[in-house]
């Protein structure tokens, strides 16, 4: 149903698409009656403006107006009074359809996942065919990784080794005691 024929009551849906997403349901308030939109170039010979409402929903407690929405149309993106961005509806099935666009983006994605990684790693060795600084400030990245690596397994060496001396030089003056 078009924004245009949104009635006081009719069930409406806010998909908040920053973030995590999360989709809230509320409730039609009013609907203003359509207006011709302000453009700032000139439209072509003979096309008529676009129409635009502005809707008020009630959500909760919070009651939001929606500014300049295309009135013909059943879904829109938004932004939200003080930022936010989203996508409107006053209709389920469009807004269905688009949690589900949303969901099926990022599975491509996460499936894409191991196809950008081997890009990557074409790209360094790329690049350091191409800039051999490039590449000397790879090998000292890994090699000081390597030795930071080293590092923190001989200080943990090093504090068994003295936890375990304790209890040994412990259990000695006990013994003499």
């Amino acid at each position: 149903m078009p924004f245009q024929n949104l009635r006081t009551n009719s069930e409406f849906f806010v998909l908040h698409r920053d973030g995590t997403p999360y989709i809230e349901v509320g409730s039609v308030a009013g609907v203003s009656n359509p207006v011709p939109e302000f453009m700032q170039q000139p439209l072509p010979y003979g096309q008529p403006p676009r129409m635009v409402v502005d809707i008020t929903i009630k959500v909760g407690e919070q009651t939001v107006t929606f500014q300049k929405i295309p009135a013909m149309s059943d879904i829109a993106d938004a932004n939200f009074p003080g930022g936010g961005n989203m996508v409107i509806s006053g209709s389920r099935e469009s807004m269905n359809a688009e949690v589900a666009a949303m969901r099926n983006r990022s599975s491509e994605i996460l499936g894409s996942v191991d196809h950008h990684r081997s890009v990557i790693e074409s790209c360094d060795k790329m690049l350091q065919v191409l800039n051999p600084e490039f590449a000397e400030r790879q090998r000292q990245e890994a090699e000081n990784k390597a030795l930071r690596q080293e590092l923190s397994e001989l200080k943990a060496m090093m504090a068994d080794f003295f936890k375990s001396s304790e209890k040994t030089s412990g259990s000695n003056n006990s013994k003499k005691q």
